[in-house]
């Protein structure tokens, strides 16, 4: 399975981090990016490649627009982890992990996290200074899997700010996932073998379903009516959001298979909705919370319990 929700896979990658950290945000494009290559799982011999991966994608993220017009508005936070975890010295094939988060900012000058995604999926040929382009026509083992996400991260940002603005994003995300199958490429077959299945085609499948468009909205009810106000208001933003995790509720009781979409967000507000109803002892946000995320439901319980 090339996806993985991070309550099961994430204590699998805990380790040192080989690099260091860097960070831009001035001149970025739509993206304000932070990136590390974890090559700890590749033997000595084998790290020469691949030593200025991480410099190699954050000019790639600095200077490619994606959207191919001036960005407006604050930049989008961030983060790609790539775990080295195989290579091969001859043929200059690496395999690898892909930690994608993103962010959307807030009007109180905060940012509230809308996407956390392990990819474990990804094959690639790579070499010293490797020069990444964007190509929307031309499949790259690479970039094209790092493309596909900034797309969702632009998509789920534009939805937070406009109703069902995300939509041409997620049709350029699908371009790419349709590009990478009809490459044959590892990670981007159209079939899905079970419902709500975690690959590529059925998240951004279910982002572009008539049927999820009512939980869309409500993504953006959170944000606009919910955690912008949280700072100056918290009470009026707690019973924003409840009455929004409600409906999500609702939405969630009518779908008839399990949904990637709405297992991705609640991976990626687990923290902040805890922090939102911490101690407030709500039985009512436990139990819904409980029922939409019932993976992390101890950890809703400590906190809104406490």
């Amino acid at each position: 399975m090339p996806l993985l929700a991070l309550e099961d896979s994430m204590p699998k990658i805990h380790c040192l981090l080989v690099g260091v950290v860097i960070t831009v945000g001035t001149i970025a494009q739509e993206f304000e990016p932070r990136v590390v290559v974890d090559v700890s799982m590749l033997a000595p011999e084998l790290r020469q490649d691949v030593s200025t991966m991480q410099s190699d994608v954050l000019t790639y993220l600095r200077q490619q627009s994606f959207i191919g017009k001036e960005w407006q508005g604050p930049k989008i936070p961030i983060e790609l982890t790539i775990y080295i975890t195989g290579g091969n010295a001859s043929t200059r094939r690496y395999s690898a992990r892909l930690l994608y988060s993103s962010s959307i900012n807030l009007d109180s000058g905060r940012t509230s996290p809308i996407l956390k995604v392990l990819d474990q999926q990804w094959t690639f040929p790579y070499t010293l200074n490797q020069q990444l382009t964007f190509q929307s026509l031309r499949y790259d083992p690479f970039s094209t899997l790092i493309d596909f996400y900034n797309f969702i991260a632009l998509g789920l940002d534009a939805d937070s700010y406009e109703y069902l603005g995300g939509t041409p994003y997620y049709q350029r995300a699908q371009e790419l996932c349709l590009l990478g199958a009809s490459n044959n490429a590892p990670g981007y077959s159209q079939i899905v073998q079970e419902p709500g299945e975690l690959t590529r085609i059925s998240l951004v499948t279910e982002l572009l379903n008539p049927r999820f468009e009512p939980f869309r909205k409500l993504v953006f009810d959170y944000h606009y009516d919910g955690m912008n106000r949280y700072t100056w208001s918290p009470d009026s933003a707690r019973s924003a959001i409840e009455s929004v995790l409600s409906k999500m509720y609702a939405f969630k009781r009518q779908l008839t298979q399990s949904s990637y979409v709405l297992r991705l967000f609640f991976d990626a507000k687990l923290n902040e909705l805890c922090e939102v109803f911490r101690g407030t002892r709500n039985r009512r946000v436990l139990d819904m919370l409980r029922q939409l995320d019932p993976s992390n439901a101890s950890v809703y319980e400590a906190a809104i319990e406490q």
